[in-house]
């Protein structure tokens, strides 16, 4: 694409909203005909209008996994396309196994019977498991790494998008430190990953103790932590001014751009 590949923060925020921040959810444009979406929590549409984006442009909307904060927005999108914007591109939807059973449960348990209503676009679904590569375009491909969030028979998963010049940007989703996400973000330009707390416990989630012993694993050449708890927030000027070692550290806020290549 002869565009700027660009990624703009929807939501920075936990699944509690932690310091008034949206769930987690990105909208990525230049890699694809029309924007890329990866998750889509229940303030995501709230959060791109709120930006002037036009939700119409979303040609791919791309799932970790199938937690509410991360798809709850999903019932939401549907009902703008068919009713207020009224779309007619395509919308492909890629994610775990089950996403098109759950998502379109999440329809019917908002919405009734406007799952089975005629839609003036066309749909389609696609599932990929961990070791799976997904042609999304001619140069931009998907490729799936388990991650270590949910038990069986979930099957989260952490993501990387690679463009035809070797460049790739990699996403966590909600992770514990595991293999699946190293491998998502090697060589990546930029790993957008979790760091719900300062210190653990805090569920099956990365912390920030867990980036300081692991980061000099990780061979992305920037980090980009999300899914803020408060802690962490507050934290941030601190944070930033001990970095962690070998990579570029920033921390992502509502509506934060970033260029990407």
């Amino acid at each position: 694409m002869s565009e700027p590949a660009r990624l703009t923060v929807i939501g920075s925020g936990n699944a509690s909203n932690a310091a008034g921040r949206g769930h987690s959810c990105y909208w990525i444009e230049g890699l694809l005909a029309g924007a890329l979406m990866v998750d889509f929590g229940g303030t995501a549409l709230a959060g791109i209008k709120g930006l002037g984006l036009d939700p119409r442009r979303i040609s791919t909307l791309a799932f970790t996994h199938l937690h509410g904060d991360h798809i709850g927005g999903y019932p939401f999108l549907l009902i703008d396309a068919m009713y207020d914007l009224r779309r007619s591109e395509p919308l492909r939807v890629v994610g775990p196994r089950g996403v098109e059973e759950r998502l379109e449960s999440l329809l019917s348990v908002c919405y009734g019977s406007l799952a089975e209503k005629e839609r003036s676009f066309q749909l389609s679904y696609h599932e990929v498991s961990p070791g799976d590569v997904l042609e999304l375009s001619e140069g931009l491909s998907l490729s799936a790494f388990a991650a270590d969030h949910q038990d069986a028979p979930e099957a989260p998963l952490c993501l990387r998008f690679a463009d035809g010049e070797g460049r790739s940007l990699a996403f966590s989703g909600d992770t514990r430190l595991c293999e699946g996400l190293r491998e998502a973000a090697r060589d990546a330009e930029l790993l957008v990953a979790e760091c719900s707390a300062l210190s653990q416990p805090c569920g099956a989630h990365m912390a920030w103790e867990d980036w300081e012993a692991a980061a000099r694993g990780f061979s992305c050449r920037r980090l980009l932590l999300t899914h803020l708890g408060e802690d962490v927030r507050g934290a941030i000027p601190q944070l930033l001014g001990s970095g962690l070692d070998g990579v570029e550290l920033d921390f992502a806020d509502d509506g934060k751009t970033l260029e990407l290549w």
